[in-house]
């Protein structure tokens, strides 16, 4: 530690070695003040003993980048992976990119969420913010920063989310019918008449879809039932990381309404001919909805499809295909089925998951106890004659 006069300050310097041409490398702190500089010379060593990069080039842009490359290698769904690369280059680098990442506080951090406020939901900002600490946890594993503050800072209140809404049941029909004659019907009569999620219907493949009524065939679930199943899909697999389902409750056999085992057979024998028009694979089909190739349906394919349907059928384009989900919910609650049986039918662990999540959905007055005892104890009964 020696104290610069020229710049009246103190100068505390480590030596790092020499580079290539045998240069001394040296990295140096200062400040006016001798505690502070004392301070920081303290935290330097600190770093240099612990491995850590004690250079102070390394801007959050570049952990960014180093994360993006880091990413590709990973095990999550290739939809997740997307979204996340668009969060880190639409949202990371233009707003916090050019701060070197050992200079970046945790206010820089709150400026930088509140600027979504106006735009992005607070569910969004916080897709962000943990974006944003998992970019920098990987630059602490390589050294290149001691802290995470993305830690400490809380994502804003963003705008009001659309909240999920739910088809009447005339506009459901309406739906279904401006569907008819176009790839989607199919896929609209399966989601909008099971429930089943949209990540588990883009996979779902010819062999796990039972149209007739089975007996000793080899089930999903690993089991040869001796009895007669009605016709049924087996959900076992989404587009999820790993192929797996929501949770290991959403596996389920669900049986299959009379329109759709019609819908899905006129739709296997279309297939079949529509790809041999065009000389594509027609025999052992694997993907009930799939692509030319074979391979599950993009998300974005069905969404503009979905959307066409919708503005067809007469209603705004505002609608989301996951809402087909909630219009099944609703059309089952409004027709009396009880909540246990909804539960199953939406693979859900328990029927907490299903009033927390399909609350606007569920019927808001159970009557069904209360009509079943009118049958008995009617006004007759208080007014006998």
């Amino acid at each position: 530690m020696y104290f610069d006069r020229t710049n009246n300050c103190w100068v505390g310097s480590v030596s790092l070695g020499t580079d290539q041409q045998a240069r001394r490398i040296r990295r140096s702190v200062r400040d006016r003040d001798y505690r502070k500089a004392s301070a920081k010379l303290d935290e330097l060593l600190e770093e240099v003993e612990a491995g850590r990069d004690v250079g102070n080039r390394y801007t959050v842009a570049d952990a960014a980048q180093d994360w993006l490359e880091h990413l590709a290698s990973s095990t999550l769904a290739k939809g997740t992976v997307e979204e996340l690369r668009c969060i880190a280059r639409k949202w990371i680098v233009p707003g916090l990119g050019r701060t070197r990442l050992k200079k970046l506080t945790t206010e820089d951090v709150e400026v930088w969420l509140q600027t979504m406020t106006a735009v992005l939901a607070t569910t969004s900002i916080r897709k962000r913010l943990g974006t944003l600490r998992r970019v920098i946890k990987l630059a602490q594993a390589h050294g290149h920063v001691r802290d995470n503050v993305a830690d400490l800072a809380d994502a804003p209140r963003g705008t009001e989310g659309r909240p999920s809404k739910a088809f009447t049941l005339d506009q459901d029909q309406a739906v279904l019918r401006a569907s008819m004659g176009h790839p989607i019907h199919a896929y609209l009569a399966l989601t909008l008449l099971t429930g089943v999620r949209p990540e588990e219907a883009r996979p779902l493949t010819w062999r796990h879809t039972h149209l007739n009524p089975v007996r000793g065939v080899l089930c999903s679930c690993g089991t040869v039932h001796d009895k007669d199943l009605p016709a049924h899909v087996e959900v076992w697999h989404s587009v999820r990381g790993g192929g797996d389902t929501k949770t290991p409750k959403s596996r389920r056999t669900v049986a299959l309404p009379r329109y759709v085992i019609a819908t899905l057979t006129k739709h296997r024998t279309e297939q079949r001919q529509i790809r041999a028009e065009h000389g594509w694979k027609s025999e052992d089909i694997e993907y009930v909805f799939g692509t030319r190739y074979d391979t599950p349906e993009k998300a974005q394919v069905i969404r503009d499809q979905f959307r066409a349907v919708v503005v067809r059928a007469g209603l705004a384009n505002e609608w989301a295909p996951r809402e087909t989900r909630q219009s099944f919910t609703s059309i089952l609650s409004d027709l009396g089925a009880p909540i246990e049986t909804i539960a199953d039918l939406l693979g859900h662990a328990s029927t907490t998951t299903t009033r927390t999540v399909y609350r606007r959905q569920l019927r808001p007055v159970i009557t069904t106890g209360a009509e079943t005892l009118d049958q008995v104890f009617g006004t007759d009964f208080l007014n006998p004659e």
